[in-house]
């Protein structure tokens, strides 16, 4: 699995620490497997410890803001990333559930403080999704695991 080399570097004494939540969804497993891989090993390779990710399993995209919320609630995670993705179809399905859940999941990271890394990604087709959730350095899993850990560094120094 490469990673991308430009990711950011985070102090170790830091992230060793950090406790973080993967949220996703079952639909397009395979592609949604990718991109909690791929954030899987950037956070241990910034030294997240493995056993402080915990993943929690939503049915489709528009259940995601609940167990994000849910999650965040707890208080024991200190930042979560959102996985999932919607292709377009022939009706407005689309664009009504990728508007909610982005506003949604975006109102929960104010309400709690909790950094809520959003890598819902809504494409207009297979094609694209699989750019995005490929096994590359490309992959959206990388960017969402070092959004996180660049917004908890910013904020903790705040």
């Amino acid at each position: 699995m490469l990673i991308d080399q430009s990711a950011a570097t985070f102090d170790k004494r830091f992230t060793k620490k950090l406790r973080i939540a993967i949220v996703r969804t079952n639909y397009h497993v395979e592609l949604v497997d990718n991109l909690e891989s791929y954030a899987r090993k950037t956070l241990i390779d910034a030294g997240v410890k493995e056993k402080n990710i915990r993943t929690f399993t939503a049915p489709g995209s528009w259940e995601l803001p609940i167990i994000v919320k849910k999650t965040a609630e707890k208080k024991k995670f200190d930042a979560i990333l959102a996985f999932g993705i919607i292709i377009k179809g022939e009706t407005l399905h689309f664009d009504l559930i990728a508007n909610e859940v982005a506003s949604a999941l975006m109102q929960l990271s104010i309400d709690y403080l909790t950094p809520v890394a959003f890598e819902v990604l809504a494409v207009y087709d297979k094609k694209h999704a699989e750019t995005r959730a490929g096994q590359d350095g490309n992959n959206k899993g990388i960017e969402a695991a070092n959004a996180a850990l660049q917004t908890l560094q910013t904020l903790y120094t705040i």
